[in-house]
């Protein structure tokens, strides 16, 4: 069974692993409206990766339970005491790069019955897979811990659509209800006819 990601790390909170995950939504949606005709697949990807990396490298300086473990190209950030990195693609297909980065957690050993008496693995992997659609729209993200051997441990989905919208009060009280005349009933111009005005005017 599955289990949330608190049940192993109580720093693994969901709040955290949803702010790093917005952010990295956000930062791909924002580079996606930076896109010009002179960029390409290639150039969209790494600008998305290094915005990513630099707004949490610039929120960790001032967010306690965040910290930055490796800045460069094979970016390492730290929720409390684990270690997570992230990528574009699903979680069930993650990168070859992102086992190299497995950690020791002994203390799994000592909450074996969190497993309901599964092997605990000796070593986790703990990454956020960022999922696309063609046009490179972030469709989901998951943050999920792995084992060496490919099995997930623990998994959150990322909200990232069900931001809530802005609500603004309307007061009725103010005017009365007004009676309206009847819009009029017009079917819209077929393409013919469009046609034919265009040529009643000269066009």
């Amino acid at each position: 069974m599955i289990k949330i990601p608190s049940e192993i790390h109580s720093c693994l909170t969901n709040e955290r692993i949803d702010h790093i995950g917005q952010l990295i939504a956000r930062m791909r949606a924002e580079n996606l409206d930076a896109v010009e005709e002179r960029d390409n697949g290639w150039s969209i990807g790494c600008r998305a990766h290094a915005w990513i990396c630099n707004e949490i490298q610039r929120q960790a300086k001032n967010t306690d339970w965040l910290s930055i473990v490796d800045s460069s190209l094979r970016f390492i950030g730290q929720i409390g005491s684990v270690q997570f990195s992230f990528y574009k693609g699903m979680a069930q297909k993650p990168k070859s790069n992102i086992y190299s980065r497995a950690q020791s957690h002994p203390e799994l050993r000592q909450s074996s019955m969190l497993f309901d008496n599964l092997p605990v693995p000796e070593k986790l992997v703990w990454a956020y897979a960022v999922e696309t659609d063609l046009e490179g729209s972030t469709t989901n993200i998951e943050f999920f811990g792995m084992s060496e051997s490919g099995d997930v441990i623990a998994s959150r989905i990322v909200p990232i659509f069900n931001i809530p919208a802005n609500l603004v009060s309307v007061n009725n009280s103010e005017s009365a209800p007004v009676d309206l005349p009847p819009a009029s009933a017009t079917l819209p111009k077929t393409r013919k006819d469009k046609m034919s005005d265009s040529k009643d005017y000269g066009a």
